[in-house]
């Protein structure tokens, strides 16, 4: 980030770039809009070039799992899709191998989608914990919260897995229903600068609620100054508010997402951008330089969900889904950020 503060200064130089997406350093949230201007100008390119340097280049040297073992933590009898959207979402960005601990009566209708993932479906189980503990340190990041539902016990079994992870020193999304359990104990990622939120205007509202203690109302215009107030209050926490532009903040750096994505809100979209960031935070926090940080890997994120939405939406319209956005993670993510990481 201070090499994008540097070269800042070069924007009246740079030419044909898309102010759509820009960064903000988080003390410059009440600057005019000439400043953002100038540094839009600049950062959209900027970024998507550092996010093209987390992915990871493709050899014959790398061994299977390298470029990702992650774990998805959700689905219960009513909510299978969820995690599964998630899951292939990750697999299909890059990760190498994707596991599911789900809860046991969805485990079978999760399999039954796509071969391709390692459904564990323990999460409601009495010895769920223990399988879980096993699994844990073979694993690079995890993602709690799709399809998880609001089973007490579940809820709170994905506690533990959080403080479990926390211990291990993983990298972890924090996303849906997981998100509820949070806003009731936002101690649980206090201050674990490792973990990236992913909100939506409703669950932010909570959030604000349990971290600022102040009553806002549900906002699909994120405020970005408020984004990095909560992050920063949570001990430099990443989130990502999604919305009209999705917003992400450390409480030190604040980058906006605008590309166009998709004007039809199918359920599912949020799935494929959780799915797609714990593959790039891994990517960013294991395998990068140390200056790699989460607040890249939600930008990274972000700015390909809106892009196969985008995609999808342009060939589908109005019956557009998410099965369809997720197959065009390839295409998209091949224009935005592929360049010299393939053979």
């Amino acid at each position: 980030m201070a090499e994008a503060r540097k070269l800042s200064a070069m924007s009246s130089a740079m030419v044909g770039v898309d102010s759509s997406d820009l960064i903000v350093p988080a003390q410059s949230m009440s600057t005019a809009s000439a400043v953002e201007r100038r540094l839009g100008s600049l950062q959209e390119q900027e970024l998507q070039q550092a996010a093209r340097s987390l992915v990871p280049r493709l050899t014959h040297s790398l061994h299977k799992g390298e470029c990702g073992r992650v774990a998805v933590f959700g689905g219960c009898v009513m909510y299978t899709g969820a995690p599964y959207f998630a899951a292939i979402s990750a697999l299909k960005s890059g990760a190498d191998l994707v596991h599911i601990f789900c809860e046991k009566d969805a485990g079978t209708v999760i399999k039954s989608y796509s071969p391709e993932l390692i459904v564990h479906p323990v999460l409601d189980q009495e010895y769920g914990i223990e399988d879980i503990e096993v699994w844990l340190p073979r694993l690079h990041c995890v993602l709690l919260g799709p399809g998880l539902g609001r089973n007490q016990s579940t809820l709170g079994r994905m506690s533990l897995v959080l403080e479990k992870a926390k211990n291990l020193n993983l990298p972890i999304v924090v996303d849906a229903d997981a998100l509820w359990q949070v806003n009731q104990n936002p101690a649980l990622v206090q201050g674990y600068p490792k973990a990236v939120l992913t909100p939506n205007a409703m669950e932010f509202s909570r959030l604000v609620k349990a971290v600022l203690h102040r009553e806002v109302a549900p906002s699909g215009n994120p405020d970005p100054s408020l984004v990095a107030e909560v992050a920063a209050k949570l001990g430099h926490v990443t989130i990502l508010h999604k919305g009209l532009r999705d917003v992400i903040s450390d409480g030190r750096d604040t980058v906006e997402c605008g590309a166009a994505g998709s004007p039809r809100r199918c359920g599912g979209q949020g799935d494929l951008l959780a799915g797609s960031l714990a593959t790039f935070l891994h990517w960013a926090l294991n395998m990068s330089q140390p200056s790699a940080s989460p607040l890249l890997a939600a930008w990274a994120a972000a700015r390909l969900a809106r892009g196969c939405g985008e995609q999808a939406f342009g060939e589908v319209g109005r019956a557009v889904t998410t099965t369809d956005m997720v197959s065009h993670i390839h295409p998209v993510f091949n224009r935005l950020y592929e360049g010299e990481t393939s053979l």
